[in-house]
């Protein structure tokens, strides 16, 4: 009996064999990425050699513009950053990644981003430029003028919120209570983007019955950030297993999408005529072909507008608040310049008059350089028979990407770069402000660079302009005015006060500033 128990505890040979085959695959796996790989040469944390999850976890802390600066501090401008991922630090590399006619597309990743039809997703690239042609109409000079009125009713109500008489301190020589910018700039951008895309909007400014939806949105650009990194979440359905906390959000987002829809095709059933963007992609016809897109197609891309039009520009309008707050001497001249120019609000208008003020264009141009909206690379496969980049030549199959951040605080082109400086784009001799362009891409470039960046312009110029013609502000006392800042508890490079700090899921997500408004008395 014993002999037979001893035998029954003794590992089987088929079970050893199993994990000795097993280990071996895994040593021989590992010896191929670290030293046989296309990209072996490579320098690059050891984890990120082995495995995409080392760029999952970066992107789901959030802080993986953060991990790429570092690394690129440590290994130099090309780091590999997953088995197959190279990102390139080099203004040349990003070119040669990102700009027209070059032999990269986008990467498996975006299969992740809702299909076929979704510009954002699409990696065929003569179907992206079909898609391009037609949607680009949405977003013309034309339209533009056309998306203005909507647009300025929603800033003059944001406007209103913030000189909210009902909000005054006791004391406070009419200075309203602290209010926090990202919040409320999210509720703006959301309500202007559904205006412009549906006609309709969630109210967030006027109501909080809707504004859980902003949650909602942050979420689902968290979510498209953690995919983006590795296509096997999405191919094995690993999402709701890894991350099941943030599912119900996305339920969320769903819900009311369909609402707005919904809400949608009733305002045009009572009136065909209306005049947005979703009609416009309707009626559009390829100018090269004359196909038209089908309406599951303009339903889908209409609902990414919403996520891309509002968590964006939201997040850059907090940024511009951050930085003037905490500079007298920018704010000063934004102050002056557009007070000089528009006598009144109502007088402000999109176009050559308010193009003209530099300062405001340099404030806002800064917030994005120093704030850029996406900060984790745009990854971008390499097409056969592979490509040069940045002076290296890169095997077919492999995937390349840059990031923004890095790319915007270079401290050759941007001396002290971590330091708000509006001049950098109203001063220097023609030869250094074409550097500086260069080296800037808050919209990325290329055929692939943000459709809507025009609109996105336009938004922030008219809020702002608004803003300082209407009102004063500044950051209120004692520890609210941290909110939003860095500081040395916050880890590695978080500690720098004077900077804005953002959470990398996909596009930057922001907390704050909290600013404090007084309203004008104007004669």
């Amino acid at each position: 009996m014993g002999s037979l128990q001893m035998a029954a505890m003794q590992p089987q040979p088929v079970v050893l064999s199993l994990l000795t085959v097993g280990v071996l695959s895994l040593l021989s796996f590992a010896v191929y990425r670290l030293t046989f790989h296309p990209l072996a040469k490579y320098p690059g944390p050891v984890l990120a050699k082995l495995t995409s999850f080392y760029k999952v976890y970066h992107a789901y802390i959030g802080d993986m513009h953060l991990d790429m600066e570092r690394c690129h501090q440590q290994y130099g401008p090309f780091v590999r950053y997953g088995p197959d991922d190279l990102i390139v630090n080099t203004v040349e590399g990003f070119h040669d990644i990102y700009g027209p006619g070059k032999m990269t597309k986008k990467g498996p990743s975006y299969a992740t981003h809702g299909g076929r039809g979704n510009l954002i997703g699409v990696q065929d690239k003569k179907y992206f430029a079909r898609l391009k042609r037609i949607f680009s109409q949405g977003f013309s000079d034309s339209a533009l003028r056309d998306h203005e009125p909507k647009v300025q009713k929603q800033i003059n109500i944001f406007c209103d919120r913030m000189e909210d008489e009902q909000a005054l301190e006791d004391g406070s020589s009419g200075w309203t209570l602290a209010k926090n910018m990202s919040k409320w700039c999210n509720y703006l951008t959301t309500d202007a983007v559904n205006m412009v895309v549906f006609s309709t909007s969630w109210d967030l400014l006027t109501s909080p019955e809707n504004r859980g939806v902003s949650e909602c949105l942050a979420t689902a650009v968290r979510i498209v950030g953690i995919s983006h990194q590795t296509r096997w979440l999405y191919k094995f359905k690993l999402g709701p297993v890894l991350f099941p906390h943030l599912i119900g959000s996305l339920l969320g987002l769903k819900r009311h999408t369909l609402g707005i829809l919904a809400a949608s095709n009733k305002a045009r059933q009572e009136n065909p005529d209306i005049k947005d963007v979703f009609a416009q992609f309707i009626n559009a016809e390829d100018p090269a072909t004359g196909a038209v897109l089908g309406p599951d197609t303009v339903r889908l891309n209409s609902a990414t507008l919403i996520i891309a039009g509002s968590d964006t520009t939201s997040s850059s309008l907090a940024a511009i608040f951050f930085y003037l707050a905490r500079d007298p001497e920018a704010y000063a001249k934004v102050v002056n310049e557009v007070r000089s120019t528009f006598p009144t609000a109502a007088s402000i208008r999109a176009g050559a008059e308010l193009n003209s003020c530099v300062y405001l264009r340099g404030a806002i141009n800064e917030a994005l350089r120093m704030s850029p909206v996406v900060v984790q690379p745009l990854w971008r496969e390499v097409e056969s028979p592979g490509a040069t980049i940045g002076g290296e030549f890169i095997p077919a199959g492999m995937v390349v990407g840059s990031g923004i951040y890095s790319l915007h605080h270079d401290p050759v082109v941007f001396p002290d770069p971590y330091r708000f400086d509006i001049d950098r784009w109203v001063e220097g001799t023609p030869e250094e402000m074409k550097i500086r362009q260069h080296h800037f891409a808050p919209f990325s470039v290329g055929p692939r660079q943000c459709l809507a960046k025009n609109f996105a312009m336009m938004e922030m110029l008219l809020t702002m302009a608004n803003v300082v013609t209407r009102m004063d502000f500044k950051l209120p006392e004692g520890d609210a005015a941290k909110v939003g800042a860095g500081g040395k508890d916050q880890g590695w490079a978080r500690e720098r006060e004077g900077e804005f700090q953002m959470k990398s899921w996909f596009t930057s997500h922001v907390n704050g500033p909290l600013i404090t408004f007084k309203k004008r008395q104007l004669a």
